[in-house]
């Protein structure tokens, strides 16, 4: 199930953007949206700082609590790569918008005319990071991971932590199969390797390979055992040199 949530200090405004999601996912025989309401930007702040996951932000601009601007900057600051949609009954903000690299920004009063492109080009996009998404069963529920913010997983008494490149910590359950089954969606990408039976590593934060050890740019190391050595010290240059060769 998606979630989206939307944040505007006008129960009217609330309730009708509400409304005209719901409408989209019955019309549009698009997957459900649980949809969070909010009317303060601190409860919206509260709740993602607690660990809620939502696919989309609706963010009115204009609020009195703080603007809807100043709530993308922050969202920004506790997410990787939040997609915010503004709404508000004024243009003078779309600088400030597209600065925060929004999703989109439509103009009050929403309408089924101006909202469902927004959220038909949303549900593409999402189809197309699928290819990109790691789905995770954890115990709160599963997590949809994109690859490219995972730093590295390691296997420790048949449960795989994912170390992720915002400070995160997720735990999978118990796992029945063994780790290169789990994580083959993973491992079929040019940028993991497995460094140790227990670990596998994103390249892309890869710092230093030294013997014994892979350093990485978020400051962790993780263990590069002997009978892997030779493998990934090859992978490891013949990476970088390709993304050198890269224009």
């Amino acid at each position: 199930m998606l979630q989206l949530a939307i944040c505007d200090d006008d129960r009217t405004d609330l309730t009708r953007t509400s409304e005209i999601i719901r409408e989209w996912c019955q019309c549009q025989n698009h997957p459900e949206i649980h949809i969070h309401s909010f009317r303060s930007p601190y409860n919206l702040i509260d709740s993602v700082s607690s660990g809620e996951d939502y696919d989309i932000f609706l963010l009115d601009i204009l609020m009195p609590e703080m603007t809807g601007i100043r709530l993308g900057e922050q969202l920004s600051d506790l997410l990787p790569e939040p997609l915010i949609v503004y709404l508000s009954s004024s243009s003078d903000y779309y600088p400030d918008a597209f600065r925060l690299y929004a999703f989109n920004y439509l103009c009050k009063p929403v309408c089924k005319d101006t909202l469902f492109p927004v959220l038909d080009r949303f549900a593409l996009h999402l189809r197309k990071q699928e290819k990109n998404v790691f789905m995770l069963k954890t115990a709160e529920g599963i997590r949809h991971i994109p690859l490219h913010t995972i730093v590295y997983a390691e296997l420790l008494s048949h449960v795989c932590h994912f170390h992720l490149a915002d400070g995160k910590h997720l735990k999978s359950l118990y796992l029945r199969s063994g780790l290169n089954q789990f994580l083959a969606p993973i491992l079929e990408q040019p940028n993991f390797i497995k460094t140790h039976t227990s670990f596998v590593v994103n390249l892309d934060y890869s710092d230093r390979l030294s013997t014994g050890f892979l350093a990485l740019t978020t400051g962790n190391t993780v263990p590069v055992a002997r009978s892997f050595a030779a493998k990934v010290q090859k992978y490891y240059i013949d990476y970088w040199l390709q993304e050198v060769k890269e224009p």
